[in-house]
């Protein structure tokens, strides 16, 4: 059973949605980088890519940066849900009711939803439990592309529908903040996915790498 992914809530930081995208285009392009670099050993077995070290330092990189990018997007979130009066759990259901529109298939005996558990350092993670959807044909190309078509998809919430270049039919407020935190859910959704499927296909140890996240975060001074 491929273990749950579960990201802090960064309390030392205080982005904005504009800040965000700047910031979620940044690790965006790093994936891009790392996927490119990773794409010749992406059909390896778990057995073969033990036998490629350079192999292996890459899909440790593609790993890193799919959850920077999921990071950056879960954490404007969870700004939204204290500041901007966003439902979390009704974002959640407007989420999963869209992948069910679309055919996607997950396990949906779950609750996915957005909880707030103690680490052991004493300090609070906003957990954001989201499905694993049983896609066959995904590949970190696709998902590349996905992320971007997505992130595409966020600026026009900020720019266009926001009236932001002096555009006379504009979203009010409100509905610009949940388009905008319905298409990050949807970024941090691409990016779980791909987590889960490379948890399958390469043996990845998702809690290890969640750790060794955090412990970055936590370094950086961006939570406890």
């Amino acid at each position: 059973m491929v273990e749950d992914i579960y990201l802090p809530k960064l309390n030392n930081l205080t982005p904005t949605l504009e800040s965000t995208l700047l910031k979620a285009m940044e690790e965006a392009g790093e994936l891009a980088r790392a996927v490119l670099k990773f794409m010749l050993w992406e059909k390896l077995s778990p057995e073969e890519l033990a036998k490629q070290p350079v192999a292996s330092e890459l899909l440790a990189d593609v790993k890193e940066e799919l959850l920077d990018v999921a990071q950056t997007c879960v954490t404007m979130i969870f700004v939204m849900e204290d500041y901007f009066a966003i439902d979390a759990d009704s974002l959640i259901g407007e989420h999963l009711t869209k992948l069910v529109d679309k055919g996607y298939s997950y396990d949906n005996s779950q609750n996915y939803r957005i909880t707030t558990i103690k680490n052991r350092h004493g300090g609070n993670y906003k957990y954001i439990s989201l499905p694993h959807l049983q896609l066959a044909d995904v590949t970190l190309l696709t998902t590349v592309c996905k992320i971007q078509e997505e992130l595409g998809e966020l600026t026009q919430f900020l720019g266009k529908h926001a009236g932001a270049s002096g555009e006379q039919e504009c979203l009010a407020a409100d509905e610009v903040n949940k388009g905008a935190a319905l298409e990050l859910l949807d970024v941090a959704q691409c990016c779980f996915t791909m987590m889960y499927i490379l948890a399958e296909r390469h043996a990845v140890n998702i809690p290890a790498l969640v750790e060794r996240h955090v412990n970055k975060l936590r370094r950086k001074g961006y939570c406890q």
